[in-house]
């Protein structure tokens, strides 16, 4: 698994949620405007859950590959909680929100780490 590449994408799905979340908050307001979010985790899970007996993947495809998860963009097209159509609710939107920023600083302090690390054996 290429660890940096996931943290990576991991980042950029964070970021792309945080301007996702934003947007949600900024139309609150707007008629039929309809919340969105994306999927990433729960299916990069499912992919690495699919290698639990720790067999060695002889070709990206095979027992689950968490490179191969793609983050999905999703719109709840099925509610409305206002009588405008809209179904943003702003409460958990800031949960969302402060959620995300916690994740978003997991990620980096990994990322930073694994870069020491690498700094460390390469300059000794």
């Amino acid at each position: 698994m290429d660890t940096y590449n996931l943290l990576k994408t991991a980042m950029t799905v964070s970021s792309t949620r945080a301007n996702l979340i934003s947007s949600n908050i900024a139309n609150v307001n707007t008629d039929n405007y309809k919340a969105k979010k994306i999927e990433f985790e729960s299916d990069l899970k499912k992919a690495i859950g699919k290698n639990q007996f720790g067999l060695t993947t002889t070709h990206a495809n095979h027992l689950g590959n968490p490179a191969s998860v793609r983050p999905q963009v999703t719109q709840n097209n099925q509610t409305s909680l206002k009588e405008n159509g809209n179904n943003v609710d702003l409460d958990v939107e800031m949960v969302n929100q402060a959620t995300n920023g916690l994740y978003y600083q997991a990620l980096t302090a990994q990322m930073n780490g694994r870069l020491k690390m690498m700094n460390f054996v390469t300059t000794h």
